[in-house]
């Protein structure tokens, strides 16, 4: 019988494990040597570190972001003549600082067009009008500038504000003894304040009649 040759075909060479506790890995295309690590972190929570999305940060409108975008660039404006106005009143210059008032007071109408933004944004804008329109041409102090300026930067950083937030703005407002209500509601509410304050005084009579007899 013929001897039979056998055929041994070569084995692969095998790669050797890594080392034990290292949790290594080797990137593909990488050539010998040890093997890469790769950086694990823990996470609590399954959305901790999450990124946000933009577009659920603000509304995916392009109308809206318009809006926006040109209601940013005007209060820029605005913050712009607030400061000039209140320079001119440090410098006790009432004409300069009552002409930069009036370019302020004539952005408004644009900027309450965007009110799209928002019902807080709107809110703070139409007290701004108001309080602007009341004045009946009288010039304002330093410290309604200044809070006006103020006002407006707050909003400029944060245009999509809660209408509660807004309420605060407009309070800040009112305490600066500007009117930011329609002169038909501010009456009303002058004269609600004033029956309670008439009933008040009634009951105060009524218990010293009472304590008398």
């Amino acid at each position: 019988m013929p001897d039979t040759n056998t055929i041994e075909f070569p084995k692969p060479a095998l790669e050797p494990p890594p080392a034990s506790g290292t949790g290594g890995y080797r990137l593909s295309g990488t050539q010998g040597g040890a093997p890469a690590r790769i950086a694990r972190h823990a996470v609590r929570g399954s959305t901790a570190l999450a990124p946000i999305e933009i577009d659920k940060l603000y509304p995916a409108d392009k109308n809206y972001v318009s809006d926006l975008i040109a209601a940013l660039s005007v209060l820029a404006d605005a913050i712009g003549l607030l400061e000039k106005a209140r320079a001119a009143a440090r410098n006790k210059d009432a004409f300069t600082a009552d002409r930069y008032w009036q370019r302020f007071q004539s952005l408004l109408p644009g900027l309450f067009t965007r009110r799209k933004i928002g019902d807080g944004y709107g809110a703070v804008i139409n007290a701004l009008h108001f309080a602007c329109v009341n004045q009946h041409g009288a010039p304002v102090s330093l410290e309604q500038l200044t809070t006006v300026w103020r006002v407006i930067k707050e909003l400029r950083n944060a245009p999509v504000i809660t209408f509660e937030q807004a309420l605060k703005y407009v309070q800040e407002l009112e305490d600066c003894h500007l009117q930011v209500y329609p002169t038909t509601i501010s009456e009303l509410i002058q004269e609600t304040e004033d029956d309670e304050s008439i009933r008040g005084d009634d009951r105060s009579d009524e218990r010293s009649l009472e304590a008398r007899l």
